[in-house]
């Protein structure tokens, strides 16, 4: 049978946190309209990315952050049309260490230093680069470009 000191530190422990979670204040934090056609972004273990740059505004908000992404692309058609909507994933040493789709026609990618695969799938078809990436210098800037109904 089970005793009531037994029992007791588990039911307190669980009121404790129930009592501690409504008790919480909730910070609720406006993004702007600009910003908000810029999200995608995600922070994953070790990579963060952040994709947009649909509009003028955007692609504005897009470049005053781009400093801290030291991988950068550019996806656009054969006839420099912006692309979105975009899959691509990132691999270091055969392994997807992030993926995603694009919300418009930048992405941005941190990385730490490495050697990394970097592919994205516009009109069907993979492309891929691979690149070398430092934390300090210059970012490491790709552009892909349609080769078929997209450009």
């Amino acid at each position: 049978m089970t005793s009531f000191a037994q029992i007791f530190p588990r039911r307190f422990g669980w009121i404790a946190v129930m009592f501690a979670l409504q008790c919480s204040p909730v910070i609720a934090v406006e993004i702007d309209d600009t910003a908000k056609n810029n999200v995608t972004s995600s922070p994953q273990k070790v990579v963060s990315w952040i994709s947009g740059g649909v509009g003028d505004e955007a692609m504005a908000e897009m470049h005053k952050v781009s400093t801290a992404y030291n991988v950068q692309l550019l996806l656009t058609g054969a006839s420099g049309n912006y692309l979105a909507g975009v899959p691509f994933s990132v691999s270091h040493k055969g392994k997807v260490t992030a993926s995603g789709v694009t919300e418009g026609p930048l992405l941005y990618i941190k990385l730490p230093a490495g050697s990394y695969q970097i592919a994205v799938e516009i009109d069907g078809a993979w492309q891929t680069k691979r690149i070398q990436t430092s934390t300090s210098g210059q970012a490491t800037k790709l552009r892909f470009v349609a080769k078929g109904k997209s450009g």
